[in-house]
Protein backbone atom coordinates (compact mmCIF):
# COMPACT_ATOMS: atom_id res chain seq x y z
CA UNK A 1 0.00 0.00 0.00
CA UNK A 2 1.56 3.14 -1.09
CA UNK A 3 2.16 6.14 1.55
CA UNK A 4 -0.39 9.04 1.38
CA UNK A 5 1.09 11.98 -0.63
CA UNK A 6 0.89 14.05 3.03
CA UNK A 7 3.09 11.54 4.75
CA UNK A 8 5.19 11.81 1.69
CA UNK A 9 5.99 15.79 1.76
CA UNK A 10 6.62 15.29 5.43
CA UNK A 11 8.62 12.38 5.23
CA UNK A 12 10.69 14.16 2.64
CA UNK A 13 10.63 17.17 4.74
CA UNK A 14 12.19 15.46 7.54
CA UNK A 15 14.59 13.64 5.24
CA UNK A 16 16.04 17.32 4.14
CA UNK A 17 16.30 18.85 7.54
CA UNK A 18 18.05 16.00 8.86
CA UNK A 19 20.39 15.54 5.92
CA UNK A 20 21.40 18.99 5.34
CA UNK A 21 19.92 19.32 1.97
CA UNK A 22 19.89 23.40 0.79
CA UNK A 23 16.61 24.92 0.47
CA UNK A 24 15.31 28.65 0.12
CA UNK A 25 15.50 28.79 3.80
CA UNK A 26 19.12 27.40 4.73
CA UNK A 27 20.17 28.24 8.36
CA UNK A 28 22.61 27.37 11.39
CA UNK A 29 22.42 27.15 14.95
CA UNK A 30 24.03 26.34 18.06
CA UNK A 31 22.86 22.57 18.67
CA UNK A 32 25.42 21.72 22.05
CA UNK A 33 27.47 23.44 24.07
CA UNK A 34 30.19 21.60 25.98
CA UNK A 35 33.67 20.96 27.47
CA UNK A 36 34.22 17.69 25.58
CA UNK A 37 34.81 18.33 21.83
CA UNK A 38 34.52 13.83 21.51
CA UNK A 39 31.42 14.08 22.78
CA UNK A 40 29.80 16.40 20.85
CA UNK A 41 31.39 14.48 17.58
CA UNK A 42 31.85 11.38 18.08
CA UNK A 43 28.01 11.12 19.48
CA UNK A 44 26.09 13.67 17.48
CA UNK A 45 23.69 11.93 16.55
CA UNK A 46 22.26 11.30 20.24
CA UNK A 47 21.42 14.49 20.47
CA UNK A 48 20.83 15.27 16.82
CA UNK A 49 18.92 12.26 15.97
CA UNK A 50 17.62 11.03 18.90
CA UNK A 51 14.45 13.80 19.43
CA UNK A 52 13.25 14.37 22.33
CA UNK A 53 15.70 11.70 23.63
CA UNK A 54 18.57 13.50 23.38
CA UNK A 55 17.57 16.75 25.51
CA UNK A 56 20.00 17.40 28.36
CA UNK A 57 22.64 15.21 26.46
CA UNK A 58 25.34 18.38 26.55
CA UNK A 59 26.11 20.77 29.11
CA UNK A 60 24.90 23.83 27.81
CA UNK A 61 22.03 24.45 25.37
CA UNK A 62 21.52 28.09 23.62
CA UNK A 63 19.32 30.31 25.81
CA UNK A 64 15.37 29.28 24.60
CA UNK A 65 16.71 26.19 23.05
CA UNK A 66 13.60 24.13 22.04
CA UNK A 67 15.47 20.40 21.46
CA UNK A 68 15.75 18.66 18.31
CA UNK A 69 12.62 16.95 19.50
CA UNK A 70 10.47 20.23 18.36
CA UNK A 71 9.34 19.46 14.63
CA UNK A 72 9.50 22.88 13.57
CA UNK A 73 13.17 23.48 15.49
CA UNK A 74 14.47 25.69 12.34
CA UNK A 75 11.78 28.14 11.65
CA UNK A 76 11.19 28.56 15.63
CA UNK A 77 15.16 28.55 17.08
CA UNK A 78 16.73 30.27 13.90
CA UNK A 79 17.74 34.08 14.53
CA UNK A 80 18.37 35.34 10.73
CA UNK A 81 19.34 39.06 9.79
CA UNK A 82 19.26 40.37 6.31
CA UNK A 83 22.32 41.79 5.24
CA UNK A 84 21.14 45.15 4.98
CA UNK A 85 19.60 44.27 8.78
CA UNK A 86 22.56 43.43 9.74
CA UNK A 87 24.75 46.36 8.80
CA UNK A 88 22.32 48.69 10.15
CA UNK A 89 21.95 47.42 13.27
CA UNK A 90 19.86 44.51 14.21
CA UNK A 91 18.81 42.63 17.42
CA UNK A 92 21.26 40.14 17.59
CA UNK A 93 18.90 37.53 20.49
CA UNK A 94 15.49 35.99 20.02
CA UNK A 95 12.85 37.20 23.15
CA UNK A 96 12.95 34.40 25.62
CA UNK A 97 11.58 33.44 28.61
CA UNK A 98 13.49 34.58 31.62
CA UNK A 99 13.34 30.90 33.11
CA UNK A 100 14.37 29.71 30.01
CA UNK A 101 17.38 28.04 31.66
CA UNK A 102 15.28 24.65 34.04
CA UNK A 103 14.69 21.63 33.48
CA UNK A 104 16.95 19.72 31.12
CA UNK A 105 18.27 23.21 29.47
CA UNK A 106 20.99 23.69 31.79
CA UNK A 107 23.80 26.54 31.53
CA UNK A 108 27.14 25.42 30.90
CA UNK A 109 29.13 26.05 34.00
CA UNK A 110 32.87 26.55 33.72
CA UNK A 111 35.93 27.38 35.45
CA UNK A 112 37.77 30.24 33.34
CA UNK A 113 40.80 28.84 31.18
CA UNK A 114 38.60 25.93 30.15
CA UNK A 115 38.32 24.98 26.54
CA UNK A 116 34.33 25.34 25.47
CA UNK A 117 32.96 23.54 22.55
CA UNK A 118 30.01 24.02 20.30
CA UNK A 119 28.49 21.62 17.29
CA UNK A 120 26.54 23.30 14.77
CA UNK A 121 25.37 21.79 11.13
CA UNK A 122 26.31 23.36 7.73
CA UNK A 123 23.36 22.09 6.65
CA UNK A 124 24.39 22.52 3.39
CA UNK A 125 26.57 25.06 3.33
CA UNK A 126 29.85 23.28 3.25
CA UNK A 127 29.14 20.80 0.63
CA UNK A 128 26.34 20.93 -1.35
CA UNK A 129 26.34 24.90 -2.52
CA UNK A 130 29.69 25.34 -0.78
CA UNK A 131 28.11 28.95 -0.09
CA UNK A 132 29.34 29.35 3.63
CA UNK A 133 33.13 28.20 2.96
CA UNK A 134 35.10 30.95 3.71
CA UNK A 135 32.41 32.86 5.92
CA UNK A 136 33.46 33.77 9.05
CA UNK A 137 31.48 33.52 12.73
CA UNK A 138 32.78 34.08 16.22
CA UNK A 139 31.98 34.17 19.93
CA UNK A 140 30.89 37.83 21.60
CA UNK A 141 30.94 39.09 24.74
CA UNK A 142 31.17 42.46 26.61
CA UNK A 143 33.53 40.80 29.46
CA UNK A 144 31.61 41.64 32.56
CA UNK A 145 29.53 39.61 34.07
CA UNK A 146 25.23 40.29 33.86
CA UNK A 147 25.73 42.55 30.45
CA UNK A 148 25.27 41.63 27.15
CA UNK A 149 25.55 42.88 23.77
CA UNK A 150 22.27 43.33 22.05
CA UNK A 151 22.58 44.42 18.13
CA UNK A 152 24.25 43.11 14.97
CA UNK A 153 26.75 46.70 14.91
CA UNK A 154 28.23 45.25 18.37
CA UNK A 155 29.61 42.40 16.96
CA UNK A 156 33.08 43.70 16.59
CA UNK A 157 36.54 42.96 17.02
CA UNK A 158 36.82 44.09 19.83
CA UNK A 159 34.31 42.34 21.73
CA UNK A 160 34.86 38.71 20.75
CA UNK A 161 35.95 36.50 23.32
CA UNK A 162 39.39 35.28 21.56
CA UNK A 163 39.59 38.32 19.88
CA UNK A 164 39.62 36.26 16.25
CA UNK A 165 36.96 34.40 13.71
CA UNK A 166 36.63 31.28 12.66
CA UNK A 167 35.72 29.67 8.87
CA UNK A 168 32.53 28.35 9.09
CA UNK A 169 33.96 25.50 7.62
CA UNK A 170 35.97 23.79 9.83
CA UNK A 171 37.48 21.69 7.48
CA UNK A 172 36.01 18.30 8.36
CA UNK A 173 32.55 18.49 8.84
CA UNK A 174 29.54 18.31 5.68
CA UNK A 175 27.60 15.88 4.20
CA UNK A 176 28.46 12.26 2.42
CA UNK A 177 28.05 13.46 -1.37
CA UNK A 178 27.82 16.81 -2.86
CA UNK A 179 25.08 18.66 -4.79
CA UNK A 180 26.19 16.59 -7.95
CA UNK A 181 25.77 13.32 -6.22
CA UNK A 182 29.43 12.96 -5.91
CA UNK A 183 31.20 11.70 -2.43
CA UNK A 184 32.79 14.83 -0.60
CA UNK A 185 35.21 13.39 1.69
CA UNK A 186 33.83 15.18 4.32
CA UNK A 187 32.51 13.77 7.48
CA UNK A 188 29.03 12.57 6.79
CA UNK A 189 25.26 13.08 7.42
CA UNK A 190 24.85 13.96 11.00
CA UNK A 191 28.53 14.83 11.76
CA UNK A 192 28.19 19.12 12.86
CA UNK A 193 30.99 21.27 12.24
CA UNK A 194 32.80 22.03 15.71
CA UNK A 195 33.91 25.81 17.27
CA UNK A 196 36.04 26.68 20.02
CA UNK A 197 36.24 29.49 22.21
CA UNK A 198 38.00 29.86 25.94
CA UNK A 199 37.04 32.46 28.81
CA UNK A 200 40.38 34.14 29.76
CA UNK A 201 41.76 33.15 32.96
CA UNK A 202 41.65 35.70 35.32
CA UNK A 203 37.43 35.97 34.12
CA UNK A 204 36.02 36.74 37.22
CA UNK A 205 33.02 34.44 38.61
CA UNK A 206 29.60 35.00 37.27
CA UNK A 207 26.99 34.72 34.67
CA UNK A 208 28.17 36.11 31.51
CA UNK A 209 26.12 36.84 28.10
CA UNK A 210 27.33 35.54 25.08
CA UNK A 211 26.43 35.66 21.14
CA UNK A 212 27.45 33.00 18.49
CA UNK A 213 26.83 35.59 15.88
CA UNK A 214 27.67 34.00 11.99
CA UNK A 215 27.97 36.08 8.70
CA UNK A 216 26.76 34.08 6.05
CA UNK A 217 27.74 36.37 3.00
CA UNK A 218 30.82 37.89 1.58
CA UNK A 219 30.98 41.58 0.62
CA UNK A 220 33.22 40.75 -2.68
CA UNK A 221 31.07 38.05 -3.82
CA UNK A 222 33.88 35.62 -3.96
CA UNK A 223 31.46 32.26 -3.17
CA UNK A 224 33.56 29.00 -4.40
CA UNK A 225 30.64 28.20 -6.70
CA UNK A 226 29.19 31.18 -8.63
CA UNK A 227 26.25 29.98 -10.06
CA UNK A 228 25.32 28.32 -6.69
CA UNK A 229 25.38 32.06 -5.18
CA UNK A 230 23.52 33.54 -8.30
CA UNK A 231 20.60 36.02 -6.59
CA UNK A 232 21.92 35.93 -3.09
CA UNK A 233 21.74 39.15 -1.14
CA UNK A 234 23.65 37.69 2.00
CA UNK A 235 22.16 37.09 6.01
CA UNK A 236 23.31 36.69 9.36
CA UNK A 237 22.58 34.24 12.16
CA UNK A 238 22.67 34.03 15.90
CA UNK A 239 22.47 32.34 18.63
CA UNK A 240 22.52 33.61 22.23
CA UNK A 241 23.96 31.79 25.78
CA UNK A 242 24.94 32.27 29.05
CA UNK A 243 27.88 30.64 31.01
CA UNK A 244 28.28 30.48 34.57
CA UNK A 245 32.47 30.73 35.23
CA UNK A 246 32.88 29.62 38.73
CA UNK A 247 36.67 30.09 38.93
CA UNK A 248 38.66 32.34 37.76
CA UNK A 249 41.64 30.23 36.75
CA UNK A 250 40.79 26.83 35.92
CA UNK A 251 39.95 25.38 39.82
CA UNK A 252 41.72 22.51 39.82
CA UNK A 253 45.25 23.63 39.60
CA UNK A 254 45.16 25.01 43.09
CA UNK A 255 44.40 21.87 44.66
CA UNK A 256 48.19 20.75 44.14
CA UNK A 257 49.51 23.31 45.62
CA UNK A 258 48.46 22.50 49.52
CA UNK A 259 50.42 19.12 49.27
CA UNK A 260 53.78 21.20 49.31
CA UNK A 261 52.46 22.50 52.52
CA UNK A 262 53.61 18.84 53.52
CA UNK A 263 56.73 19.66 52.97
CA UNK A 264 57.56 21.99 55.65
CA UNK A 265 56.95 18.85 57.82
CA UNK A 266 61.05 19.09 57.54
CA UNK A 267 59.89 21.92 60.72
CA UNK A 268 60.38 18.38 62.75
CA UNK A 269 64.22 19.26 62.02
CA UNK A 270 63.68 21.85 64.38
CA UNK A 271 64.00 18.66 66.75
CA UNK A 272 67.47 19.48 66.65
CA UNK A 273 66.58 22.77 68.15
CA UNK A 274 67.44 20.44 71.37
CA UNK A 275 71.11 20.81 71.03
CA UNK A 276 70.18 24.20 72.61
CA UNK A 277 69.52 22.70 75.87
CA UNK A 278 73.09 23.79 76.48
CA UNK A 279 71.25 26.06 78.25
CA UNK A 280 72.17 23.53 81.00
CA UNK A 281 75.35 24.73 80.57
CA UNK A 282 74.12 27.29 82.61
CA UNK A 283 74.89 25.37 85.69
CA UNK A 284 78.87 26.13 84.97
CA UNK A 285 77.19 29.53 85.03
CA UNK A 286 77.43 28.33 88.84
CA UNK A 287 81.38 27.65 88.05
CA UNK A 288 81.40 31.61 88.94
CA UNK A 289 80.77 29.89 92.24
CA UNK A 290 84.69 30.76 92.73
CA UNK A 291 83.18 33.68 94.39
CA UNK A 292 83.58 31.13 97.40
CA UNK A 293 87.35 32.31 97.09
CA UNK A 294 86.40 35.39 98.46
CA UNK A 295 86.42 33.35 101.74
CA UNK A 296 90.36 32.98 101.37
CA UNK A 297 89.88 37.15 101.34
CA UNK A 298 89.19 36.38 104.82
CA UNK A 299 92.06 34.63 105.02
CA UNK A 300 93.44 38.49 104.93
CA UNK A 301 91.26 38.41 107.87
CA UNK A 302 94.97 38.45 109.16
CA UNK A 303 93.05 40.75 111.34
CA UNK A 304 93.24 37.92 113.75
CA UNK A 305 96.67 40.11 114.26
CA UNK A 306 94.29 42.42 115.51
CA UNK A 307 94.10 39.84 118.38
CA UNK A 308 97.84 40.85 119.00
CA UNK A 309 95.80 43.98 119.67
CA UNK A 310 94.87 42.23 122.33
CA UNK A 311 98.64 41.88 123.32
CA UNK A 312 98.36 45.45 123.94
CA UNK A 313 96.45 44.34 126.76
CA UNK A 314 99.11 45.20 128.93
CA UNK A 315 96.46 47.70 130.00
CA UNK A 316 96.49 44.71 133.38
CA UNK A 317 99.86 46.66 133.19
CA UNK A 318 98.45 49.77 134.26
CA UNK A 319 97.66 47.81 137.08
CA UNK A 320 101.78 48.36 137.71
CA UNK A 321 100.16 51.94 137.40
CA UNK A 322 100.17 51.42 140.75
CA UNK A 323 103.32 51.69 140.52
CA UNK A 324 102.96 55.49 140.51
CA UNK A 325 101.52 55.57 143.92
CA UNK A 326 105.71 54.14 144.18
CA UNK A 327 105.71 57.78 143.10
CA UNK A 328 104.26 57.81 146.70
CA UNK A 329 107.98 58.71 146.82
CA UNK A 330 106.41 62.03 147.14
CA UNK A 331 105.84 59.92 150.63
CA UNK A 332 110.04 59.85 149.97
CA UNK A 333 110.13 62.80 152.56
CA UNK A 334 109.90 60.22 154.95
CA UNK A 335 113.91 60.86 154.71
CA UNK A 336 113.55 63.22 157.80
CA UNK A 337 113.84 59.66 159.41
CA UNK A 338 117.62 59.76 159.35
CA UNK A 339 117.74 59.24 163.03
CA UNK A 340 118.26 55.63 162.96
CA UNK A 341 121.87 55.93 161.73
CA UNK A 342 123.84 52.48 160.50
CA UNK A 343 126.31 50.61 162.70
CA UNK A 344 128.65 52.32 160.49
CA UNK A 345 127.30 55.71 162.22
CA UNK A 346 125.87 55.99 158.47
CA UNK A 347 122.14 56.12 159.04
CA UNK A 348 120.51 54.97 155.39
CA UNK A 349 118.56 56.78 154.30
CA UNK A 350 114.26 55.47 154.35
CA UNK A 351 114.05 55.85 150.62
CA UNK A 352 115.61 54.57 147.78
CA UNK A 353 117.01 57.31 145.04
CA UNK A 354 114.03 58.27 142.51
CA UNK A 355 116.39 57.53 139.29
CA UNK A 356 116.53 53.70 140.50
CA UNK A 357 113.07 53.76 140.40
CA UNK A 358 112.99 55.12 136.62
CA UNK A 359 115.87 52.11 135.98
CA UNK A 360 112.87 50.35 136.58
CA UNK A 361 110.28 52.39 134.90
CA UNK A 362 113.05 52.08 131.09
CA UNK A 363 112.05 47.96 131.46
CA UNK A 364 108.68 48.56 131.13
CA UNK A 365 108.65 49.36 127.03
CA UNK A 366 109.57 45.65 126.92
CA UNK A 367 106.34 43.98 127.35
CA UNK A 368 107.62 40.99 128.76
CA UNK A 369 110.00 42.29 130.95
CA UNK A 370 108.16 45.06 133.01
CA UNK A 371 105.48 42.09 134.50
CA UNK A 372 108.96 40.92 136.59
CA UNK A 373 109.56 44.93 137.23
CA UNK A 374 106.82 45.31 139.14
CA UNK A 375 108.14 43.18 141.61
CA UNK A 376 111.34 44.97 141.80
CA UNK A 377 108.64 47.89 142.68
CA UNK A 378 107.11 45.87 145.96
CA UNK A 379 108.45 48.24 148.89
CA UNK A 380 107.88 45.78 151.16
CA UNK A 381 111.46 44.65 150.12
CA UNK A 382 113.10 48.18 150.80
CA UNK A 383 116.31 46.24 152.22
CA UNK A 384 116.75 44.84 149.67
CA UNK A 385 116.64 47.21 147.09
CA UNK A 386 118.93 49.26 149.86
CA UNK A 387 121.45 46.13 149.54
CA UNK A 388 120.68 46.29 145.71
CA UNK A 389 121.89 50.07 145.02
CA UNK A 390 125.10 50.61 143.28
CA UNK A 391 127.11 52.81 145.36
CA UNK A 392 125.42 52.35 148.42
CA UNK A 393 127.89 52.08 151.76
CA UNK A 394 126.61 49.18 153.72
CA UNK A 395 127.19 49.02 157.20
CA UNK A 396 126.31 45.57 157.06
CA UNK A 397 126.90 44.19 153.57
CA UNK A 398 127.53 40.27 153.27
CA UNK A 399 130.46 40.34 151.00
CA UNK A 400 132.00 42.83 152.91
CA UNK A 401 133.75 41.95 156.28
Amino acid sequence: MMPSAPALTAGLAAIIALAGLPSADAHSWIDCIDTSRSKLYDKSQEYIFGGSKGNGFCEGYGAGYPGRGATDIGPAYTHKMLKDQAKAGAAVCQNVDANTYSGWRKRLCVDAGVPIYFSYLPNGHVVKDKMGRGTQHGIYWTGKAGSKLSKSTEMTKDHLVDGKTMDFDDGNCGETVDQNGQPAGRAGDGKPCIGSFTIPKGTAPGIYHFVWYWTFYKDDGSYIDPAAAKGYFGAAYSTCFEVEVKGSGGGPAPAPGPAPAPAPAPAPTKAPTPPPTPAPTKPPAPAPAPKPNKPPAPAPVTPSSKPPAPAPVPQPTKPSAPAPPAATPAVTPCPATKSPAGPGGVSPPDYEVPTETKKPVTPAPSVPKPQPKPPSIDFNSHKQNQDDMPGRVHGRDKHCK
